[in-house]
């Protein structure tokens, strides 16, 4: 049995998890007592979690627990108990995550820390401390667990980047310090052994990007943001979340440069071609959309524009920015000659400003308006929209010579029909 064990070991650390479920169903057919039972139980757990078939794994665990309690109060299995219940945590949808499972994660943790001083694996358990107490926005006590992480022995010989990445992370985002928090990214990377997976480091240069661009150093961030990019493409499908990630924070970058918008729409159709299109409301996609149309729109695609700023709304109707997105889409069909509905759109972003209370100071939206009405020879009412454009509109604004003019033309065309 103790050989078959092993076998089954080596299978779920090449994560070979299904082989090594059809040799744990047969050693389980053939198993007589608790005793060998739960061994093999512990083993399937493990496969199931790392499979993430989070909730199988706690379900054997618990029988384990039933059947044979001494076996359930190893640190391994309270490890693997505490990790399993943080891991549905973790991948719970929006809204769904339960705080028990942190709770019982913990409680698992703390058994360890307190009964079994001596574990090989104290460092992982200290680790995931430390990014429970994160979710729970307990800062201190979270950078207190990587802390001591880096103190103490365990036997996953990346810990000690992964801490050093969270502690980036919080110094980045919480401390708001990003040399300290690029100081301690970088020793992620330094540290991170050359035997693990690469796909890893996408994340860490994604952050790094971040960090740079914060920074208003757009040459560095860039080049972080590629070399994420390169390490998630070097994964295969793997990569695809962190090429997704990798390709947004680029696509931002190079949206603050003059002259990259084609590269701008080439990072987005990448973070879209690697992103799984989700089926409801989703700020992301809607954020990603409304860059497109930006940039579309600054090169002179109306059409192009227009279907991304829809998509923008229909991803996000509760958009912030709702209303500066009606007046870029009645800017669309203008140029698109679709002067009805621009006027359509202008008036039902003026609608809904009245309903939320709200008055609109910017010029430019009685500007595309005025300009709609007079396209279809609408004058009087042109002649209104633009008396109130030049009512708000500063003394430097663009365009303000040619508005002057058009407000002529339609007092005269009004007064000649």
């Amino acid at each position: 049995m103790i050989e078959q064990l092993q076998v089954i070991d080596d299978l779920i650390a090449r994560r070979e998890i299904k082989k090594a479920e059809i040799l744990i169903a047969r050693s389980l057919r053939a198993a007589t007592s608790p005793e060998e039972r739960a061994p093999m139980l512990i083993q399937r757990a493990h496969a199931r979690l790392l499979g993430g078939r989070v909730d199988d794994a706690l379900h054997d665990l618990n029988k384990v627990r039933e059947e044979l309690p001494d076996a359930f109060e190893r640190p391994e299995t309270l490890e693997l108990f505490g990790d399993a219940h943080f891991a549905r945590f973790e991948l719970a949808s929006v809204g769904f995550a339960d705080r028990n499972d942190t709770t019982q994660a913990l409680d698992a943790y703390d058994v360890i820390l307190s009964q079994h001083p001596l574990y090989d694996n104290i460092g992982w358990i200290l680790y995931q401390r430390g990014r429970i107490m994160l979710t729970e926005n307990r800062v201190e006590e979270a950078v207190a667990c990587f802390q001591k992480t880096l103190l103490n022995p365990s036997r996953l010989p990346a810990l000690t980047a992964y801490c050093f990445e969270r502690l980036g992370f919080v110094a980045f985002y919480e401390e708001r310090q990003p040399k300290q928090a690029l100081a301690f990214l970088n020793k992620a990377v330094d540290t991170y052994p050359n035997s693990e997976p690469r796909l890893w480091l996408a994340q860490v240069h994604t952050l790094r990007s971040r960090i740079f661009r914060e920074m208003h150093d757009h040459a560095q961030a860039l080049q972080a943001a590629d070399t994420a990019i390169a390490v998630a493409l070097a994964a295969g499908s793997e990569g695809k979340p962190g090429l997704a990630d990798a390709s947004l924070t680029a696509a931002e970058v190079v949206a603050e440069l003059d002259g990259r918008e084609k590269d701008v729409i080439g990072y987005l159709q990448q973070f879209l071609q690697n992103n799984k299109k989700p089926l409801g409301i989703d700020v992301t996609w809607s954020r990603v959309h409304e860059m497109l149309g930006d940039v579309q729109s600054k090169l002179g695609q109306p059409a192009a524009a227009l279907a991304s700023y829809q998509a923008a709304l229909e991803f996000n109707p509760y958009h912030p920015w709702e209303l500066s997105l009606y007046y870029r889409i009645a800017r669309c069909h203008y140029h698109l000659h679709e002067y009805e509905k621009a006027v359509e759109t202008i008036e039902h972003l003026l609608e809904a400003a009245a309903t939320d209370g709200q008055t609109i100071h910017d010029y430019r939206v009685y500007n595309v308006l005025g300009n709609a009405q007079f396209a279809l020879a609408r004058y009087d009412e042109a002649q209104q929209t633009y008396r109130q454009a030049l009512e708000i509109a500063p003394s430097n604004a663009e365009n303000l010579d040619r508005l002057r003019e058009y407000y002529r033309f339609s007092q005269e065309r009004s007064q000649a029909f």
